[in-house]
């Protein structure tokens, strides 16, 4: 009769085995822990709601990575992706399910999947930044910071997206990779909005959950309202900017696109480490808003025109004060950016790149080089005066909204153009790349924070709600019940 074993090796045996076990239960559960396929209408579900489905063990975080990931493969037209980071975000999915079966989320988006502009450095990979210059770059030795908050979150990074070159056009095209196309008119390929191209594109389509770009001009807001999306424009300062390619650094800002307001909050309150608290019921009869009125109509669609009317004529349906007028620092930016090709950004521009544009300004795209080039002649200015005066009217204009809750326009006056007609001729370029960032640029120069909501219409049409610096919170409570109302 063979030996019997000492009864701490039996335990151990017993352990080793209850451990493989319950490993091997962990990682073939999906069906009978978590229960459910992964639902018909999950492309069309916020990052809230999914995260509610996962909380709920009604999905897996490992099934839905490889959900979007099918997805983002069978993909028939131009991906909005320039990287996908699989393996990593099967390795985030594993941990996040791990976390949901023992009922400990780090926050109430954990597992879900969402995407970044190619400007966030992700550890082990390469910036690009959209420039066949930085293709060889050396990869990243550390996430962003902000990627990084994510990831403490539980959130899942599913890779990267497109992005303008530099991230300096608000058209969205990028002719040295592939210009995603506009996910909401597809009667022919039409621009996507720039430059956080991708990230607007991606989401439109189902192929994330959420996205985050970058705004410095307009670039968080264009690409929501030209596919039907919420992009917020953070206060300058608020979100981290280490680890983010730069553009022109007095008016960067990070922020997030999303399918509802809820979801922006929620980032929001991620990336800036502060405490999600919900948003706080208004009386519609204690709000004040200032419709705009003046330089954001000039040109407009007539489609837009109509759209934002009726929006503000339910809005004072719904016991809201609306106050109609033109604001002369609004009037009086516009012109000073009209008069500057656009202001200081492009001047920052350059200097930020400009090592790289004077040596490899042949690999560049060419509506981007020549609007580098446009800073070039900037920098021979008084860049200084051009800041007194932005800096001056942004002081007077919280002065001149300091009554009311916040400030109303039209996102963008024009629908998105078609991809051949703007990549074929410089000035039609130039035409509709200043239309797109005209409205959205203001807020940026003026030191506003803002947020685009699109409308429901056919055609993909923002309404662009601003508040004052550092305001944010404030901004995100007044568009959830704003939205509620225009939607």
């Amino acid at each position: 009769m063979p030996a019997k074993a000492p009864p701490h090796i039996m335990i151990s045996v017993f352990n080793l085995y209850s451990s493989v076990y319950k490993t091997v239960l962990f990682f073939t559960d999906n069906m009978t822990i978590l229960g459910m396929q992964i639902p018909e209408n999950i492309k069309s579900l916020s990052a809230s709601d999914i995260g509610q489905l996962l909380h709920k063990r009604k999905i897996c975080p490992i099934d839905l990575v490889n959900f979007y990931f099918d997805e983002i493969d069978s993909f028939t037209k131009p991906s909005p992706y320039v990287l996908l980071t699989k393996e990593r975000a099967l390795s985030e999915a594993i941990l996040s399910k791990k976390r949901l079966l023992e009922e400990n989320p780090l926050s109430p988006l954990d597992g879900v999947p969402v995407a970044w502009k190619d400007l966030f450095d992700f550890k082990g990979c390469i910036t690009t930044s959209g420039s066949r210059i930085l293709e060889n770059n050396s990869p990243a030795n550390k996430d962003a910071e902000v990627v990084n908050l994510a990831k403490k979150a539980g959130i899942v990074q599913l890779g990267k997206t497109s992005t303008v070159e530099f991230a300096l056009g608000g058209i969205g095209t990028n002719s040295n990779f592939v210009t995603p196309e506009n996910a909401i008119m597809k009667d022919v390929p039409r621009v996507p909005g720039g430059s956080s191209s991708g990230s607007g594109v991606a989401l439109a389509n189902g192929l994330c959950a959420a996205s985050f770009g970058t705004d410095t001009g307009g670039s968080v807001r264009i690409p929501s309202a030209w596919n039907k999306l919420v992009g917020f424009k953070t206060s300058i300062g608020r979100i981290s900017l280490k680890g983010v390619s730069p553009l022109a650094i007095s008016y960067d800002t990070v922020g997030p696109l999303t399918k509802s307001i809820k979801d922006a909050s929620l980032l929001f309150s991620i990336l800036t480490s502060s405490p999600y608290l919900g948003f706080e019921k208004i009386n519609h009869s204690n709000i004040k808003i200032l419709v705009v009125r003046g330089m954001p109509w000039i040109d407009i669609d007539h489609q837009i025109e109509k759209a934002c009317e009726e929006a503000f004529i339910n809005l004072s349906k719904a016991g809201i004060n609306i106050v109609e007028k033109e604001i002369y620092e609004i009037e009086e930016m516009h012109k000073l950016l009209a008069e500057n090709n656009g202001g200081t950004t492009i001047a920052e521009a350059y200097l930020e790149w400009k090592n790289l544009v004077d040596k490899f300004g042949s690999l560049m795209d060419k509506d981007v080089l020549n609007r580098m080039l446009r800073g070039k002649e900037m920098e021979k200015k008084s860049l200084n005066s051009i800041y007194n005066a932005e800096e001056s009217l942004s002081k007077s204009l919280h002065i001149s909204i300091d009554n009311y809750d916040a400030i109303l326009m039209p996102t963008i006056p024009i629908l998105p153009p078609t991809i051949q007609k703007v990549e074929n001729d410089r000035k039609t370029y130039d035409s509709f790349n200043s239309l797109a960032l005209r409205n959205t640029r203001i807020a940026n120069s003026l030191r506003l924070c803002a947020i685009s909501l699109p409308l429901p219409e056919k055609h993909p049409i923002g309404i662009m709600l601003c508040k004052a610096l550092n305001k944010d919170e404030e901004l995100l409570n007044l568009a959830e019940t704003i939205f509620n109302i225009i939607k």
